[in-house]
Protein backbone atom coordinates (compact mmCIF):
# COMPACT_ATOMS: atom_id res chain seq x y z
CA UNK A 1 0.00 0.00 0.00
CA UNK A 2 1.39 3.39 -1.01
CA UNK A 3 -0.24 6.74 -0.26
CA UNK A 4 0.61 9.78 -2.39
CA UNK A 5 0.88 11.77 0.85
CA UNK A 6 -0.58 11.88 4.32
CA UNK A 7 -4.24 12.70 4.71
CA UNK A 8 -5.08 15.89 6.53
CA UNK A 9 -7.66 17.36 8.88
CA UNK A 10 -11.37 16.60 8.92
CA UNK A 11 -13.85 19.17 7.58
CA UNK A 12 -16.78 20.27 9.68
CA UNK A 13 -20.51 20.12 8.91
CA UNK A 14 -20.80 16.65 7.37
CA UNK A 15 -21.28 13.29 9.02
CA UNK A 16 -19.53 10.17 7.83
CA UNK A 17 -22.83 8.36 7.29
CA UNK A 18 -24.51 11.20 5.38
CA UNK A 19 -21.68 11.07 2.86
CA UNK A 20 -20.78 7.38 2.94
CA UNK A 21 -24.40 6.33 2.34
CA UNK A 22 -24.39 8.29 -0.93
CA UNK A 23 -22.53 5.38 -2.51
CA UNK A 24 -25.56 3.18 -1.79
CA UNK A 25 -27.89 5.50 -3.73
CA UNK A 26 -25.49 5.77 -6.65
CA UNK A 27 -24.92 2.01 -6.74
CA UNK A 28 -28.67 1.32 -6.79
CA UNK A 29 -29.26 3.73 -9.66
CA UNK A 30 -26.31 2.49 -11.73
CA UNK A 31 -27.26 -1.15 -11.06
CA UNK A 32 -30.78 -0.41 -12.34
CA UNK A 33 -29.20 0.96 -15.53
CA UNK A 34 -27.07 -2.17 -15.92
CA UNK A 35 -23.88 -0.17 -15.68
CA UNK A 36 -22.29 -1.32 -12.45
CA UNK A 37 -21.71 -4.50 -10.49
CA UNK A 38 -20.56 -4.24 -6.89
CA UNK A 39 -18.12 -6.78 -5.56
CA UNK A 40 -18.56 -8.33 -2.15
CA UNK A 41 -15.51 -6.59 -0.68
CA UNK A 42 -14.49 -3.37 0.98
CA UNK A 43 -12.44 -2.25 3.91
CA UNK A 44 -10.95 0.34 6.21
CA UNK A 45 -7.33 1.44 6.33
CA UNK A 46 -5.91 3.02 9.46
CA UNK A 47 -2.69 3.71 11.29
CA UNK A 48 -2.19 1.07 13.94
CA UNK A 49 -1.59 2.56 17.39
CA UNK A 50 -1.51 0.01 20.19
CA UNK A 51 -1.41 2.75 22.80
CA UNK A 52 -5.16 2.94 22.11
CA UNK A 53 -6.81 0.12 24.09
CA UNK A 54 -9.53 -0.50 21.49
CA UNK A 55 -6.91 -1.28 18.83
CA UNK A 56 -4.86 -3.75 20.89
CA UNK A 57 -7.25 -6.65 20.20
CA UNK A 58 -9.38 -5.18 17.48
CA UNK A 59 -10.90 -8.46 16.33
CA UNK A 60 -12.35 -9.13 19.78
CA UNK A 61 -13.68 -5.57 19.93
CA UNK A 62 -15.34 -5.83 16.51
CA UNK A 63 -17.01 -9.22 16.96
CA UNK A 64 -19.85 -7.84 19.14
CA UNK A 65 -20.05 -4.66 17.04
CA UNK A 66 -20.81 -6.62 13.86
CA UNK A 67 -22.41 -9.81 15.15
CA UNK A 68 -24.54 -8.92 18.18
CA UNK A 69 -27.78 -7.03 18.71
CA UNK A 70 -30.56 -5.85 16.41
CA UNK A 71 -29.43 -4.76 13.00
CA UNK A 72 -26.23 -6.85 13.10
CA UNK A 73 -25.10 -7.48 9.52
CA UNK A 74 -22.92 -10.55 10.13
CA UNK A 75 -20.41 -9.15 7.64
CA UNK A 76 -17.27 -11.31 7.49
CA UNK A 77 -14.05 -9.52 8.30
CA UNK A 78 -10.35 -10.05 8.81
CA UNK A 79 -7.55 -7.80 9.96
CA UNK A 80 -4.42 -7.50 7.84
CA UNK A 81 -1.19 -5.57 8.19
CA UNK A 82 0.58 -4.30 5.11
CA UNK A 83 4.25 -3.79 4.42
CA UNK A 84 4.00 -0.04 5.01
CA UNK A 85 2.89 -0.30 8.63
CA UNK A 86 -0.79 0.33 7.98
CA UNK A 87 -3.59 -1.96 9.10
CA UNK A 88 -6.72 -2.99 7.22
CA UNK A 89 -10.09 -4.29 8.31
CA UNK A 90 -11.10 -6.19 5.15
CA UNK A 91 -14.81 -7.03 4.94
CA UNK A 92 -16.96 -9.20 2.71
CA UNK A 93 -20.74 -9.24 2.35
CA UNK A 94 -23.00 -10.25 -0.53
CA UNK A 95 -25.36 -7.37 0.28
CA UNK A 96 -23.77 -4.08 -0.76
CA UNK A 97 -25.89 -1.97 1.57
CA UNK A 98 -24.90 -4.19 4.51
CA UNK A 99 -21.25 -3.92 3.45
CA UNK A 100 -21.41 -0.13 3.49
CA UNK A 101 -23.24 -0.16 6.81
CA UNK A 102 -20.65 -2.48 8.35
CA UNK A 103 -17.72 -0.40 7.17
CA UNK A 104 -19.37 2.70 8.59
CA UNK A 105 -20.14 0.88 11.85
CA UNK A 106 -16.53 -0.25 12.30
CA UNK A 107 -15.20 3.24 11.61
CA UNK A 108 -17.76 4.72 13.97
CA UNK A 109 -16.81 2.25 16.72
CA UNK A 110 -13.15 3.06 16.29
CA UNK A 111 -13.88 6.78 16.42
CA UNK A 112 -16.00 6.40 19.55
CA UNK A 113 -13.17 4.53 21.28
CA UNK A 114 -10.32 6.95 20.83
CA UNK A 115 -9.10 5.91 17.38
CA UNK A 116 -10.72 8.58 15.17
CA UNK A 117 -7.39 10.15 14.27
CA UNK A 118 -6.02 6.82 13.03
CA UNK A 119 -8.72 6.41 10.35
CA UNK A 120 -7.48 7.15 6.85
CA UNK A 121 -10.04 5.82 4.39
CA UNK A 122 -12.83 3.40 3.59
CA UNK A 123 -12.45 1.60 0.27
CA UNK A 124 -15.12 -0.06 -1.87
CA UNK A 125 -14.53 -2.25 -4.92
CA UNK A 126 -16.96 -1.82 -7.83
CA UNK A 127 -17.00 -3.13 -11.39
CA UNK A 128 -18.33 -0.99 -14.22
CA UNK A 129 -20.05 -3.19 -16.77
CA UNK A 130 -20.87 -0.75 -19.54
CA UNK A 131 -19.52 2.30 -21.29
CA UNK A 132 -19.86 6.02 -20.75
CA UNK A 133 -19.95 9.04 -23.00
CA UNK A 134 -16.59 8.44 -24.66
CA UNK A 135 -17.19 4.66 -24.90
CA UNK A 136 -13.79 4.07 -23.32
CA UNK A 137 -14.67 1.69 -20.49
CA UNK A 138 -13.91 -1.98 -20.77
CA UNK A 139 -16.57 -4.42 -19.67
CA UNK A 140 -16.01 -5.32 -16.04
CA UNK A 141 -13.56 -2.49 -15.30
CA UNK A 142 -12.46 -2.82 -11.68
CA UNK A 143 -12.50 0.46 -9.81
CA UNK A 144 -12.04 1.47 -6.22
CA UNK A 145 -14.08 4.17 -4.52
CA UNK A 146 -12.15 5.77 -1.69
CA UNK A 147 -13.90 7.62 1.11
CA UNK A 148 -11.47 9.92 2.90
CA UNK A 149 -12.37 10.51 6.51
CA UNK A 150 -10.43 13.78 6.56
CA UNK A 151 -12.26 15.16 3.50
CA UNK A 152 -15.65 13.48 4.02
CA UNK A 153 -15.98 12.76 0.31
CA UNK A 154 -15.42 9.98 -2.23
CA UNK A 155 -13.20 9.83 -5.26
CA UNK A 156 -12.52 7.06 -7.80
CA UNK A 157 -9.20 5.26 -8.07
CA UNK A 158 -8.37 3.11 -11.10
CA UNK A 159 -4.91 1.59 -10.70
CA UNK A 160 -3.22 0.25 -13.81
CA UNK A 161 -0.27 -1.36 -12.02
CA UNK A 162 1.37 -1.86 -8.66
CA UNK A 163 3.84 1.02 -8.85
CA UNK A 164 3.14 4.49 -7.47
CA UNK A 165 1.65 6.63 -10.21
CA UNK A 166 0.17 3.74 -12.22
CA UNK A 167 -3.42 4.94 -12.56
CA UNK A 168 -5.96 5.86 -15.24
CA UNK A 169 -6.77 9.47 -14.41
CA UNK A 170 -8.98 10.22 -17.47
CA UNK A 171 -11.21 7.28 -16.55
CA UNK A 172 -11.30 8.46 -12.94
CA UNK A 173 -12.51 11.88 -14.07
CA UNK A 174 -15.27 10.30 -16.18
CA UNK A 175 -16.32 8.03 -13.35
CA UNK A 176 -16.45 10.91 -10.90
CA UNK A 177 -18.70 12.96 -13.15
CA UNK A 178 -20.95 9.98 -13.84
CA UNK A 179 -21.32 9.04 -10.19
CA UNK A 180 -21.85 12.61 -9.01
CA UNK A 181 -24.87 12.76 -11.34
CA UNK A 182 -26.25 9.72 -9.52
CA UNK A 183 -25.99 11.37 -6.12
CA UNK A 184 -22.56 10.33 -4.83
CA UNK A 185 -20.66 12.96 -2.84
CA UNK A 186 -17.43 13.43 -4.82
CA UNK A 187 -14.31 15.32 -3.77
CA UNK A 188 -14.14 18.26 -6.17
CA UNK A 189 -10.46 19.07 -5.66
CA UNK A 190 -8.65 16.51 -7.80
CA UNK A 191 -5.40 17.29 -6.01
CA UNK A 192 -6.95 15.48 -3.05
CA UNK A 193 -7.53 12.26 -5.01
CA UNK A 194 -4.72 10.40 -3.27
CA UNK A 195 -3.47 7.23 -4.94
CA UNK A 196 -3.66 4.06 -2.86
CA UNK A 197 -1.69 1.12 -4.19
CA UNK A 198 -1.58 -2.35 -2.66
CA UNK A 199 -5.24 -2.57 -1.67
CA UNK A 200 -5.58 -6.14 -0.31
CA UNK A 201 -8.77 -7.02 -2.22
Amino acid sequence: MVLDRLFGRRPQGKTDWSVMSSIIRAEQRLMARGEISPSRRGGLIFRNDESIPFLRDLKSELDPVLYSGPGATKTAFEIQDDEHGMRWVVMEDGNFEDLVSSIYTVGNAMGANGAADTLLAAVFELYFTGTVDDNSFRSGLRTYWIYRYDRKAFYPFVPTGESTGDRDKPTEVSLASRSRRQGMVIERNMEEWMGLWGIPF
